[in-house]
């Protein structure tokens, strides 16, 4: 049976947890094994199991990270890492995301719009060409917009004329 995010996401957590409290233990150990340098060969035992601690931690972090199918946006680690507050950083994120959304929404109708007039015009062309085709060089009067709205056969016009457009 597959766990639920929530549970991966809180084991991924702890192992955070425990591991930045390892850190801290292993940095505040070495630096005080740097102040008494004279005690470090007496001490190189404690440093390793404390070295030996921290990667455990950072392979049960890693462990506990594969299982979660999160992804962060690399601008908000680093703006995190820069100090600045998580939650108004993901809500920044979030409403640029927004901002980029009605964006490219906007950008979409105006292709379809774009598309569905030029659509419209496409087949409008095609019906008076089709029109002119059907009559044999006979043109339909077309009225000024050119859709064909005036129905009737110019009389005096005969097969070798060009088609013109009647503007009545």
């Amino acid at each position: 049976a597959m766990e639920p995010d929530d549970t991966k996401l809180r084991r991924l957590e702890k192992a955070l947890e425990g591991s930045i409290e390892s850190i801290w233990r292993s940095m505040t150990q070495i630096h005080e094994l740097g102040k008494h340098a004279e005690q470090l060969q007496q001490s190189q035992s404690t440093l390793h199991e404390t070295l030996n601690d921290l990667i455990a931690r950072i392979e049960t972090v890693d462990l506990a990270a594969r299982e979660v199918d999160e992804t962060v946006p690399l601008e908000v680690v680093h703006r995190i890492d820069r100090g600045e507050n998580p939650d108004e950083v993901i809500k920044k994120y979030l409403e640029d995301a927004m901002v980029k959304n009605v964006r490219a929404r906007a950008r979409v109708f105006g292709a379809h719009a774009l598309e569905s007039s030029l659509s419209g015009y496409l087949k409008m062309w095609d019906e008076d060409d089709d029109d002119l085709k059907n009559n044999g060089g006979n043109n339909a009067s077309t009225s000024s917009s050119g859709r064909g709205d005036g129905g009737e056969k110019n009389s005096s016009s005969s097969s070798s004329e060009i088609p013109t457009s009647n503007s009545s």
